[in-house]
């Protein structure tokens, strides 16, 4: 139980996260190179992490468990889970 509600605070804390990144590239016209521009904190440990790819495109990713990981995809709109 308490591995489900870890894994759905990480979740949160992404979707969070994917929203602010839209909201920073509606009001600047870019996306943020780094998660600080956006007022959040970049921690080794998460709970979730932001990659800028290239100028049009960003992934949001957190873990699931060893080796595995949930991957949102700005070009997608969608998230996969992987390992």
């Amino acid at each position: 139980m308490y591995s489900c509600t870890f894994k759905d605070e990480k979740e949160e804390y992404a979707n969070i996260l994917i929203q602010k990144v839209e909201r920073f590239k509606k009001e600047n016209g870019r996306f943020p190179k780094k998660i600080s521009e956006i007022g959040l904190k970049e921690a080794m440990e998460g709970p979730a992490f932001y990659q800028l790819e290239n100028d049009s495109t960003y992934i949001v990713w957190y873990g699931l468990g060893l080796g595995e990981s949930n991957t949102y995809s700005s070009s997608t709109n969608s998230w996969t889970i992987g390992g």
